[in-house]
């Protein structure tokens, strides 16, 4: 039975810190992480629930009192100063107070954190919140399960996928943190332990139900350390996108419409062959090799790949198109129904394009990511991004900075939302920028030959 005296004590708030909840409240970034370094120095691991809170309240504030880069840098600070704590102490410390945390990005914090310890089960921390009623929670402890290769992660992700399909907990999901943050998390949500599953069983379903029975008849064969994630997976939506299948809710297609779009790829030994062969009575051969170079220009193949791609969509999802070239020039600045009126029109619009001007990748991307209810791009582009252009065959001499700054804005943006980003590039895109990008936001590359 609690004393008097601790029951007191657990009715108190949180103990706070006057120095950091001063240096928060004047959006002092330096200050709010110098601060937090000198509580882990002075306090050790009795400083987790403070920083932990404090990184709620950062976080909580209204989207112009702190900049994203600035939120991000001390996400990033509070986890390097506590990681340096001795891993015994986090183990014990962390799921004790993740129990108490009212603010879900201050959960968020501590799930992430403890990727950082060897000494503390990230796995069973996840497992313990993956029922979180803020979608944002679920989320990463859905991304942390997909990654452990374990068994038991199976049946908790598919509990929790079907919980984000009821529109009951959709409605019930937890508030809290900036309101862009949790418009459309709980789609976010889902696809994540939807992404969880496939990592985990290799195969690609759009429900809970699907994955629970297929499940159910498979135990005994799945093994998720020998699960290629790299095999071509049948298509069970439909839909694809050069052999990319389409598995976001609120979609942007991000597509590439500048000048270098208008070269045309060299078509397969098969293809060729194939062409000759096609010829009739009459027919010319160069003519229709000619014709088969003009399918494999650039922009043809982007601009039917897509319209296949809208054409397929069903009902249930959101989308936009964004071509860019010098600028960026949506269908639609928001995210709209996938109705057959709206697909008809985002379908000529894509039709219409033509390729010219430079290549404003982080103009596009930015664009993209100012919808809150986003939580899928998908990339395609045959070039570096540049604001000048290039000077013969070699890379833009803005290129570098640019391909680091769009990596590094994009980190800050969505550690906390979650949108997935798949990239998909032509010969001449620059693939290691590329394959970082999908690789850091829970996407994939697609090499397009």
């Amino acid at each position: 039975m609690l004393t008097p005296f601790l029951f007191i004590l657990l009715l108190l708030p949180f103990p706070a810190d006057r120095g950091l909840d001063k240096v928060i409240d004047a959006s002092d970034t330096q200050g709010t992480i110098s601060r937090i370094q000198q509580l882990v120095a002075e306090q050790q691991i009795r400083s987790l629930t403070m920083i932990a809170e404090a990184i709620g309240a950062v976080e909580a504030t209204a989207e112009g009192q702190w900049h994203h880069v600035d939120r991000y840098r001390v996400f990033t600070a509070a986890i390097r100063a506590l990681a340096s704590l001795p891993g015994q102490k986090l183990a014990v410390e962390i799921p004790k107070v993740m129990g108490k945390c009212k603010q879900w990005p201050s959960r968020v914090f501590l799930l992430e954190l403890s990727l950082q310890s060897d000494l503390v089960d990230s796995v069973q921390l996840a497992l313990k919140n993956i029922d979180d009623r803020a979608p944002q929670v679920a989320r990463v402890a859905a991304r942390i399960l997909g990654h452990s290769q374990e068994i038991v992660a199976l049946e908790p992700l598919i509990s929790a996928m079907s919980r984000w399909e009821e529109s009951r907990t959709r409605e019930s999901a937890a508030r809290g943190g900036r309101e862009g943050l949790s418009k459309r998390a709980q789609d976010r949500a889902w696809l994540s332990c939807r992404d969880a599953l496939h990592r985990l069983t290799g195969l690609s379903l759009h429900g809970a139900i699907p994955y629970k029975n297929w499940i159910a008849a498979h135990r005994d064969e799945i093994d998720p350390s020998k699960v290629d994630l790299d095999k071509v997976v049948e298509k069970s939506t439909g839909v694809g996108l050069f052999g990319l299948e389409l598995t976001g809710k609120n979609i942007a297609f991000i597509l590439d419409v500048s000048g270098s779009m208008l070269a045309t790829d060299p078509p397969s030994d098969e293809a060729i062959e194939i062409a000759r062969r096609s010829t009739g009575v009459g027919d010319n051969v160069e003519q229709k090799l000619r014709e088969l170079m003009e399918k494999r220009r650039r922009i043809i193949r982007a601009r039917t790949q897509l319209c296949q791609a809208i054409n397929g969509l069903g009902d249930e999802r959101r989308f936009t198109v964004i071509p860019f070239s010098s600028e960026v020039n949506p269908w639609s600045e928001v995210l709209l129904e996938s109705s057959r009126k709206n697909r008809k029109s985002a379908v000529q619009f894509v039709q219409s394009l033509k390729a010219s001007g430079i290549t404003v990748t982080d103009e596009a991307l930015a664009r993209a990511l100012s919808d809150p209810t986003l939580d899928t791009i998908y990339l395609i582009t045959d070039g570096a991004p540049t604001h000048i252009g290039s000077q013969g065959d070699q890379l833009p001499i803005d290129a570098k900075m640019l391909m680091k700054q769009i990596v590094e804005e994009t980190r800050a943006l969505n550690h906390l939302r979650g949108i997935r980003i798949f990239t998909l590039g032509f010969i001449d895109a620059e693939e290691e920028f590329l394959k970082r990008l999908a690789q850091e936001n829970s996407g994939k590359y697609v090499r397009i030959r």
